[in-house]
This record gives structure tokens, sequence and C-alpha cells, in this order.
């Protein structure tokens, strides 16, 4: 599934996906939301025009149609028996309809989601008897915050999701080619069709071929326990791969080097991003370490076949064996090294 902005061109079937969005309150009970009509294809030309109206595109299909605002809603300034979750910026999510064939497939998740990458805050409101929306809020992470009021004085009840981690966490969204678009995403917000996201790796060598590689912790989300390479990591917004790199390998480990100039020696292609890997040849004291226990277990030096074991056992990340031998070929300063003429 991809997001795009709708265009005019998809008018007739935004107010087609609308038309079954009311079916679909009506079966279900909720009687008085989305009545006469609304809404109707002025106000879906409008939202166009106004590039505020985004589609969810699967194999030319479009899923779900949905309105994310670039300025504050006005009728969010009050709010009624509560309150929001923080007075930060926010994206406000409107007129949100699912096509009638999928429902219950994760499609309001994924719009859901796209809003937050803008600055990892949604806030939204529904109809009191709009019971699956609700549920659907619910689900994804939303949390109830109390009343608001519709310029015409009804009724609605407010939901707001904050993605936020302890470092407040955000990732540049790059193109196909590495560069930034100007849009980020918080941590834990997938990366979806044609977004991609820089992550790096950076592997410590010693004179005698040996790798220093770590241990990750155990209450780590993802290989929890399992060995790595030095350090790894991913580029936050407004980073590139060099500065990331420093970063992480100093809160990780505590090693300061020297990122001047510096590239990676090879950048790897993933499904939904690029991992630069830098590779330093230097004979460090563990000793001399400080590990950030709240990442990294334990660390040591194993050469290519300890490590090359560690896969076939399941206690290495299993990364193809080949490209760990080509890692440890790199004590070698001429290795995939030739002078342009």
């Amino acid at each position: 599934m991809i997001i795009k902005k709708a265009t005019l061109s998809d008018a007739e079937k935004t107010e087609k996906i609308y038309e079954d969005a009311r079916a679909f309150m009506r079966k279900s009970g909720n009687l008085k939301q989305w009545n006469n009509g609304y809404p109707s294809k002025s106000d879906v030309e409008k939202d166009i025009n106004d590039g505020t109206l985004y589609k969810v595109v699967e194999h030319g299909e479009i899923l779900a149609v949905f309105c994310c605002m670039d300025k504050p809603e006005p009728t969010y300034e009050k709010i009624y028996d509560g309150k929001w979750k923080d007075d930060g910026e926010y994206r406000a999510v409107h007129r949100i309809a699912v096509s009638a064939d999928c429902h219950g497939k994760g499609v309001a998740g994924v719009c859901f989601d796209f809003a937050l990458s803008f600055c990892g805050s949604v806030r939204i409101d529904t109809h009191r008897d709009n019971i699956p929306m609700q549920r659907a809020l619910l689900k994804n992470g939303f949390e109830y915050c109390g009343i608001i009021y519709l310029q015409n004085g009804d009724e609605r009840l407010a939901y707001q999701k904050t993605v936020k981690t302890e470092k407040n966490e955000l990732f540049d969204i790059l193109d196909a080619d590495g560069n930034p678009t100007g849009r980020t995403k918080p941590r834990g917000i997938r990366f979806t069709e044609g977004e991609y996201r820089r992550v790096v790796h950076i592997v410590v060598l010693s004179d005698d071929g040996k790798m220093l590689i770590q241990q990750r912790q155990f209450f780590k989300s993802g290989w929890s326990g399992m060995w790595d390479v030095t350090v790894g990591g991913s580029a936050t917004a407004g980073e590139n791969g060099r500065e990331a790199a420093k970063r992480e390998l100093f809160e990780e480990i505590g090693l300061d080097l020297d990122f001047t100039n510096v590239r990676p020696v090879i950048t790897l292609s993933f499904d939904r991003g690029f991992d630069d890997f830098f590779v330093f040849v230097e004979n460090v004291d563990i000793k001399d370490l400080k590990l950030q226990k709240e990442e990294v277990r334990d660390v040591m030096w194993a050469d290519c076949d300890t490590v090359c074991s560690m896969i076939d056992e399941g206690e290495f990340i299993p990364y193809k064996k080949e490209f760990i031998r080509i890692l440890f070929g790199m004590t070698k300063p001429t290795f995939l090294q030739t002078e342009v003429q």
C-alpha cells in the first residue's frame, strides 16, 4: 500500500467510498453522522484543491481516503470534560473512509501512521454513535481525550495519539535516491512503499584480524540477546550516515573516532532503506569502553571463523557469511578500492 495526494481524477471514486461509508454507518447503528450527502462532491473537490485529501492505493485501486490537515483545527482549541495529551504540534485527520471490501484489513492504521509521520501526533474526532471508528482508534493506540464541538454545535468525541520514544526519535523519510523528502516518521511507525530510511553499522577491526562484536540486551526488541557487529543504529532526522555512525558508536560503547571525510565502505539497499557500513582498524582495549546498558550487554573480540560459527549456531544475527568475510577483509586497505584515472 502506498499513500499519495488525491487528484481531481480521483473525485468520483472518493465519492463512492464516502457513499459506502455512509451505508456502513447506517448498518452499524450510526444514523446521525454524515447526513444529507456529506461529504459532498464540492467537499471532495475542495479537499483535493487544498492539497489535504490523500488516497491509499494498492495495485492501482483506491482502498481508502482521508484528509490530513497541515494547520491547527479551530474546533480543537477548546476541549471539554478532559484535555488533549499535549499542546504541541499535531495533524488533524478528518473524513477518513475505507472501501467497503477493505474493512478489517488494517487500512485505517496505515492512514493514521502516515499522519503521524509528520510530527508524531494526531488528533481526530468522531460521532458518539460511530462505535466502529472508536474501536479502530483504540486499536491503533489513540486515547480518548474529551469532547469538542463542531462549528454548528454538534458534539464529537476527541482522541489523540502521540508517538514519542525516550529519545523523541524522528527519522527522515528518504526518496529512492537517498535524499530527504522533508518528511519524518517517529520510531515505531512503519515505512511504506516509496519511503526509505537510513541505518548505519560500524565495524571495528584489529590489526590481527579480529572484529569487535557486541551482544544486544535481552530486553531489546528484535534479535534480543544476539551478537552483532560492533555497533548499529538508525540515522535520526537531520543526520547523514557519517554523523549517525559517530553518534551511535559513542552512545553504545563510548568509542569516539574521527569520522572526518570518512565514507561508508559499502551501502546496502534493503526493502525500506539504505544501510551504510563504516569500517575502522583500531586496536581498542575493551576495558576502556563504556557500554550503554540500555542497548549493549557485552562486547568481545572474535575472528571470522568464530563469527561464522556463531551464525550457524543461531547466536549471531544471521548475516550472509560471505558478507561477514568481506567485512573482515576490509583490514586490507586496497580491498574493493581502485584509483580512477
